[in-house]
């Protein structure tokens, strides 16, 4: 089964990888002095930053927007981890709810990098304008919850993935 994306979010759907099932938001990733300059110009033109998070059975998508252009993906295959936790939490007002994922990617025998994602409900649509449609909400709640079922059962996953390396 793959994502039914509402009109409000058909702008990122050429983007996505095949058998999406769970799209939420997450935030910016870092970028260097001289491209904070160039994003801080960009705003003012009218192109934010916003970035998507596309979750599958064994994949964690990030695409990164300014505007309508995608500037940046990167994707974390469940093959690819050594050790995955998910937590859900709030915001501190207490009205957003996120899910937490710290991921340990295996690099090479020896390198392995640790990411933090953070997942919010997909609120924001194309170039990080407020969502407004009741149905485009909802559906974006219940992105979120499907994409957190499947999240829950990365670290058994992985655990048993282990168990059959060493027998």
């Amino acid at each position: 089964m793959s994502l039914h994306l509402p009109s409000t979010f058909q702008f990122i759907q050429s983007h996505l990888p095949a058998h999406t099932k769970g799209l939420g938001i997450t935030t910016l990733s870092k970028r260097n002095f001289f491209q904070s300059i160039g994003d801080y110009f960009a705003e003012k033109s009218g192109k934010k930053r916003v970035s998507y998070v596309a979750v599958g059975d064994d994949f964690i998508t990030q695409l990164h927007y300014q505007g309508e252009r995608l500037i940046a993906e990167k994707t974390i295959q469940l093959a690819q981890l050594d050790h995955f936790y998910v937590s859900e939490g709030q915001t501190p007002d207490g009205i957003i709810h996120h899910v937490s994922c710290d991921a340990t990617v295996i690099v090479s025998e020896k390198k392995m990098e640790d990411h933090h994602i953070k997942i919010l409900p997909c609120l924001l649509g194309e170039n990080a304008s407020n969502v407004q449609a009741i149905q485009s909400i909802q559906w974006a709640q219940e992105s979120k919850k499907a994409l957190t079922e499947i999240l829950k059962g990365w670290p058994a996953r992985i655990a048993k993935r282990k168990e059959e390396a060493e027998a």
